[in-house]
């Protein structure tokens, strides 16, 4: 190899380098006013998506411009390092990833707010790129999970339908008048706060077990009511709620039995 070869590879690694790093710097700022924009008509999973898709046409063009500043010469050293690179990154997963994100993107199965459970993992989820899917949990911790992971878990989306269910379990010792509780716990359900009005939202009691072993008489209610999503979890408030109720009860029927 002659000393104008040697050369001219030098410097068309040195223009490479210069404009990949330039072009790396254009990316992140392209992506920064892309998504300035984009907020400001679009949700935040779907600025979030063509943010990604900025980012990435102008670091394919970057590469057009390596290749069309370095020659032939240049393009073969580029390409080698680009392939050497790309397996080292596990650009095979990437693409996956990629091809996942579209698919999200086209199918909708959540957007940034929902409560979603994907897998082992339930969150709201607050962002969504092309490649990749982060959710916050209960635990104030960010789990972020690539899309293509995504696609082959099971989706459970708890913001698809509007409301979330709390239920609380009432266990009663002895011999009681079931009906009657069931009211009582029926009308303090329909009390509870905030709730759901709808039709299809209305609170039930149903007598789940009545255990009769050596003379012992335990019952076990199941009160179930519909909530917005911000309450989805808090099942001691309502089962506070209730025993309240019951407490109120019992003391009225003492203070009668009393009288």
């Amino acid at each position: 190899m002659d000393t104008t070869m040697l050369t001219n590879i030098v410097m068309n690694g040195i223009i490479a380098i210069s404009i990949a790093i330039a072009g790396y710097f254009a990316a992140m700022l392209a992506a920064r006013l892309a998504r300035s924009i984009v907020t400001r008509f679009l949700e935040p999973g779907l600025a979030g998506f063509v943010t990604s898709i900025v980012r990435t046409a102008v670091l394919l063009f970057t590469l057009k411009l390596i290749i069309d500043q370095t020659g032939a010469a240049g393009v073969l050293v580029i390409l080698a390092t680009a392939i050497t690179a790309a397996f080292a990154l596990g650009s095979e997963r990437i693409a996956s990833d990629v091809v996942a994100g579209i698919n999200l993107f086209m199918l909708r199965y959540y957007r940034v707010g929902d409560l979603v459970t994907i897998g082992s993992n339930r969150g709201h989820i607050i962002n969504i790129s092309l490649t990749h899917t982060s959710m916050s949990n209960g635990e104030r911790d960010k789990i972020i999970i690539p899309n293509s992971e995504v696609l082959g878990q099971v989706i459970v989306n708890h913001a698809g339908i509007p409301g979330a269910r709390l239920r609380a379990s009432i266990k009663i010792n002895g011999v009681h008048n079931r009906e009657e509780l069931m009211d009582v716990m029926l009308e303090s359900a329909k009390m509870f706060e905030p709730q759901l009005r709808g039709p299809d939202d209305l609170p039930t009691v149903d007598l789940k077990n009545i255990n009769r072993d050596g003379g012992a008489n335990l019952s076990e209610y199941i009160v179930q009511v519909i909530v917005p999503e911000s309450l989805y979890g808090s099942h001691d408030k309502l089962f506070l709620h209730l025993t309240r109720a019951l407490d109120t009860r019992a003391s009225a029927l003492q203070q009668s039995a009393a009288a």
